[in-house]
């Protein structure tokens, strides 16, 4: 039967080019539509490698001097006194009941907040025996001997798989697994040395390796890659001009009633938290944290004009193709009616028809690939990436194995694919069916 189908879309090959071509047409734009809602959808259900939902944002702002809170005492660039009553403060949110764990940190996990420096690895911490420079995505935080901001996010140790236990210090480092081997070419990095140029003097400041943990998502939307945390201990003489760029994050005990404590943390416990002149200024939970940063970036407009756009694409292409095969069968409506005559049952009738459709799509589709992969290459997704080090870091090195742009294009070709199969199937079986109620010599007649 196939063959005979084939035979058949040949001798009519002049009627079937237009819908050849349509359907050629159809194949990219369903692609292109498909591609958005999948990266979509796909970032959002990747594994961050840190878990935020009890997680609360406190703002640390300070009084400015115009301010009639502004206390002059605890000005100057190491007030002792000032760092003391911060650390008060601190000491304070740590004993509510409801708080598990807190971090002082500058930027956090998804936040599109992270901060970016050069740095050295000399030849001797490297397999190859090679010096180099690279630029590392990285958090800063100040800790305390009860903060930990490992244990804050759920972040855990690459090997083990458990919390790590966090060494504070200002030479230490902590780096994903991603960039460990990136770095020094093994995950086994604990003990190897990372160096940065002093913007102040002339001699080299070296942190050592002192855990590995899992890949984390640093920027919304993105796939968890290569970053590292700076954990430095909190000094009672930081100024306190310093803290305020800092955010207090704490996580919340499980089981806790969140609007039930939200509602305790704004009006009872922050007007009576001051650390010198810092104060709270909002507590926000992480998740709509991420929905402030989003928006203010204009991510989310962003995504909604990708998903109204893409399914008005992919509505478009649906009425289109049914429309097309709608009119294809009222035009043979002849044919169905001498088929029907020499005793071809409705099953049959229909299922030629949605088999010539799914053949001439096919066709289209297998010749809108290489557009496809042509457009996709210089568009960037199967080209290296921004400058990272002394090269190019190829695109989908530390994604998802969906993300790498292999299985991403077969993924979505093959959604593409099927949809387009289905609407095709439903585009040529109801027309033919309703044409096969009438009779015989209606058809003829007609």
């Amino acid at each position: 039967m196939i063959t005979k189908i084939l035979h058949q879309i040949w001798n009519e090959r002049k009627e079937n080019a237009w819908i050849f071509l349509e359907l050629f047409v159809v194949s990219i734009c369903i692609w292109l539509a498909i591609d958005p809602l999948f990266n979509i959808t796909s970032r959002n259900n990747i594994d961050k490698g840190y878990d935020a939902e009890d997680v609360y944002i406190i703002d640390l702002e300070r009084y400015k001097e115009k301010s009639r809170k502004h206390d002059t005492r605890f000005e100057g660039y190491s007030n002792q006194e000032a760092g003391e009553k911060f650390i008060q403060m601190l000491q304070q949110i740590e004993s509510l009941p409801e708080v598990e764990s807190y971090a002082l940190l500058h930027g956090f996990p998804g936040g599109n907040t992270a901060s970016y420096n050069n740095y050295i690895i000399d030849s001797t911490m490297r397999a190859d025996n090679k010096k180099t420079e690279t630029t590392i995505k990285y958090f800063s935080c100040y800790e305390t001997e009860n903060s930990n901001f490992f244990a804050t996010y759920g972040i855990a140790d690459a090997r083990t798989n458990k919390i790590i236990e966090i060494e504070r210090g200002w030479d230490c480092i902590y780096i994903s697994e991603s960039l460990a081997k990136e770095l020094f070419g093994t995950d086994n990095a604990i003990g190897k040395e990372i160096e940065q140029e002093n913007n102040y003097s002339n001699h080299k400041i070296k942190y050592t390796v002192k855990g590995i943990f899992k890949d984390v998502q640093v920027h919304t939307y993105h796939d968890p890659d290569a970053s590292a945390v700076f954990p430095d201990r909190l000094s009672p003489r930081l100024p306190q001009i310093i803290l305020a760029n800092y955010d207090l994050h704490i996580k919340v005990k499980k089981g806790t009633d969140k609007d039930e404590f939200e509602k305790k943390f704004r009006n009872e416990i922050m007007p009576t938290l001051r650390g010198g002149n810092i104060y709270c200024h909002t507590i926000t939970s992480h998740a709509e944290k991420i929905k402030q940063y989003e928006k203010m970036q204009g991510i989310t407009n962003k995504y909604r004009k990708n998903i109204i756009l893409s399914s008005f694409a992919l509505l478009c292409a649906l009425l289109g193709i049914i429309g097309t095969f709608w009119v294809r069968a009222v035009a043979r409506r002849q044919e169905i009616g001498i088929m029907q005559s020499v005793g071809a049952t409705r099953a049959t009738i229909v299922g030629q028809f949605v088999t010539e459709a799914t053949i001439l799509a096919t066709i289209a589709f297998a010749f809108a690939m290489p557009l496809l992969i042509h457009y996709i290459y210089i568009s960037g997704f199967a080209e290296p990436i921004g400058f990272h080090g002394n090269g190019f870091k190829p695109i989908g090195e530390t994604l998802a194995w969906y993300n790498k742009p292999v299985p991403h294009f077969l993924i979505v070709s093959g959604i593409s694919y099927l949809f387009i199969m289905a609407v095709c199937a439903v585009g040529a079986s109801l027309p033919v069916a309703a044409s096969v109620k009438s009779s015989p010599a209606d058809a003829l007649k007609e």
